[in-house]
């Protein structure tokens, strides 16, 4: 086995780093309690890099990988061992060509997903970051078996690290931040889903960024911001793309190949649009989970391309190779990076759709749609299993890469609070009126996991019969067969029939 490209031969200690907890020492303490609204993350900071007299101006990535390496009580929340487990692999490991990987990392679970978020500079390899990524989520999940936790690696899809972590099973995105001498400050949000499918992302992407109800700013701004934005738009469905290209619904073994043929070279099928004025063209595409806004840039004066401020990990895991063949992986518990403020909307306007408490694909099983709930960083699922979804803002200084501080956008003693009564009411509500019934369980091709169902299903299409339709005399039913209606007989109308 090769050795791995990061780590530098020996393991960085501990005292390399600063942490936010210890951010008040030697300081006069001026709140003697706090009300607990939020379990906040620890932030740690390479200390050459944060107390750096002159930082060099240099291009830097935030980073965000997540993925399920195994649930206490089934998918309800991650260990608190585990996530430390794979933080310690992370931080020892934390070197490239004599620099650090990350200046400057958090690690957060949203329900049962662990996450890795962190600033590097550019001249690190992605690809060494994504090698560093999958073997942390590794060690993750060795101890996850360890404790008996349930479905160690479950998101650990590929059989082996193959270069880069798309299509591996995580998921994984990297924004780059702007390069300016002066206002070194970068607002980011950075926002995780559990038991959903990167649709869902599509109620930030098609509100904030298009839509002046949740943002006032799209009217009344003089940034970027008035001419709109450019969207880039994914086809995540590598599935019905190779239904498309030929291949039978029902021919396994040519849905696999024409799937793998797609995945060579890991393209996307994208199409570019621009709001305003695609508007329509938008809202249509993303009315499905078929079709997910993956990026959004700002424009500049002629309208074209300007910053990339928005990115989602877009994909759906149709097409990934395992020993098994290729299996459709989940619906993705998707992880968002954002811009905020100055150009872009302000975190609140990037929230705000979802106070309304829309449904959204996934929840327990995978198969069902449901109200999503806006949870503080770090919680737990229940009732079910989700959806969740949390949010997070990150203030970020991008001379020296560094998380200076963070706050919850979906913390306790919010009216996120009201949002969370009234979306769990909805779900009580929906779930138990429909039960296994359509809307409340997703289209048989979209089921997750259950094979039942589809054994169930097969068995009982070979009972069907062909007839043809029961038909009457005047004497009453006649069977199935072909005969007149009275009234035709009698030389009326078949609608004159009493």
């Amino acid at each position: 086995m090769a050795a791995p490209r990061y780590g530098d031969g020996k393991p960085v200690a501990m005292d390399a780093y600063h942490e936010s907890r210890n951010e008040l020492d030697g300081l006069p303490v001026t709140v003697t309690e706090k009300i607990p609204v939020t379990n906040t993350p620890n932030i740690f900071s390479y200390k050459s890099y944060v107390f750096a007299k002159n930082p060099a101006l240099v291009r830097r990535f935030i980073k965000a990988t997540k993925a399920d390496v195994g649930g206490v009580g089934g998918h309800v929340v991650a260990a608190d061992e585990v996530k430390s487990i794979i933080a310690k692999f992370v931080l020892e490991n934390n070197g490239y060509r004599g620099e650090p990987i990350f200046t400057s990392l958090i690690v957060t679970h949203t329900g049962d997903d662990c996450a890795v978020t962190g600033i590097m500079a550019e001249s690190v390899d992605m690809s060494v970051v994504d090698e560093l990524m999958w073997d942390a989520l590794q060690e993750g999940a060795t101890k996850a078996a360890e404790l008996g936790l349930y479905g160690p690696g479950q998101d650990l899809v590929a059989d082996a690290f193959t270069g880069n972590l798309r299509g591996a099973g995580p998921a994984t995105v990297a924004l780059p931040f702007p390069v300016r001498k002066d206002n070194p400050s970068q607002t980011v949000l950075v926002s995780f889903a559990d038991k959903t499918e990167p649709m869902a992302f599509n109620h930030y992407a098609t509100g904030a960024y298009m839509l002046p109800r949740f943002n006032t700013g799209l009217i009344i701004a003089s940034s970027k911001m008035k001419r709109g934005y450019i969207f880039e738009i994914v086809d995540l469905d590598t599935k019905a793309q190779a239904i498309e290209a030929g291949a039978h619904p029902r021919d396994p073994k040519a849905l696999d190949g024409k799937m793998e043929e797609l995945a060579k070279g890991l393209q996307e099928k994208v199409i570019t649009l621009r709001a305003p004025e695609d508007l329509y063209d938008i809202e249509g595409l993303t009315r499905s989970s078929r079709f997910v806004i993956a990026r959004v840039w700002s424009r500049n004066e002629k309208g074209e391309r300007d910053q990339l401020g928005y990115v989602c990990s877009a994909e759906r895991l149709h097409n990934i190779k395992t020993k098994k063949g290729f299996t459709y992986g989940g619906k993705d518990d998707p992880v968002l990076l954002a811009f905020a403020q100055g150009d872009w909307p302000a975190p609140g306007e990037i929230t705000s759709p979802w106070a309304t408490a829309p449904m959204v694909a996934g929840d327990c099983r995978g198969s069902h749609n449901l109200h999503i709930l806006p949870m503080p960083i770090n919680s737990q699922t229940s009732y079910w299993s989700g959806p969740i979804l949390s949010a997070i803002t990150l203030s970020c200084n991008i001379h020296t890469g560094r998380i200076g501080a963070i706050s919850d956008q979906f913390s306790l003693g919010t009216p996120w609070d009201e949002v969370r009564r009234t979306a769990s009411q909805l779900a009580i509500q929906f779930r138990h009126a429909h039960g296994v019934k359509q809307p409340a369980t997703l289209h048989e091709d979209e089921l997750e996991y259950q094979e039942g169902w589809r054994e169930r299903r097969a068995r009982l299409e070979r009972q069907f019969e062909v007839k043809p339709p029961l038909t009457f005399t005047e004497n009453g039913a006649n069977g199935h067969g072909s005969a007149k209606p009275a009234a035709a007989r009698a030389g009326g109308r078949p609608d004159e029939i009493d």
